[in-house]
């Protein structure tokens, strides 16, 4: 369980991804996360699409947070919001867009010292 009595650290994040898997976010080793807010906006004057995964260290497994989800044009969508992800050491968000440069994506994480991770 993190030690919450140390506090905890904010971290926002930018990204542009391209077609091949960009990673966003690593949890830092020796922390657990819980990932505040995911939103994916289009930059394009047409329709993209994003895939977004959520990468399990401890199992080596991904799963889809989203796939091949159509952002509108000159759009925004929120992946996460009002509700949470937690994360732990060296999990990961990864996006994969359809056209490199068209899709920007914000993520705000709140990162908890952990030693036993």
């Amino acid at each position: 369980m993190p030690k919450l009595i140390d506090g905890s650290k904010f971290t926002t994040i930018g990204v542009t991804p391209g077609t091949g898997a960009t990673t966003l976010y690593t949890v830092p080793a020796n922390h657990a996360a819980v990932v505040r807010h995911l939103s994916i906006s289009n930059n394009n004057a047409a329709a993209k699409k994003i895939t977004a995964q959520f990468y399990d260290s401890s199992a080596a497994v991904y799963y889809f947070l989203a796939q091949d989800l159509s952002v509108a044009a000159n759009g925004f969508v929120n992946i996460v919001d009002g509700n949470s992800i937690s994360l732990n050491a060296n999990d990961k968000i990864i996006l994969t867009a359809e056209t490199a440069g068209t899709i920007s994506a914000l993520i705000s994480v709140e990162e908890y010292y952990d030693p036993n991770r």
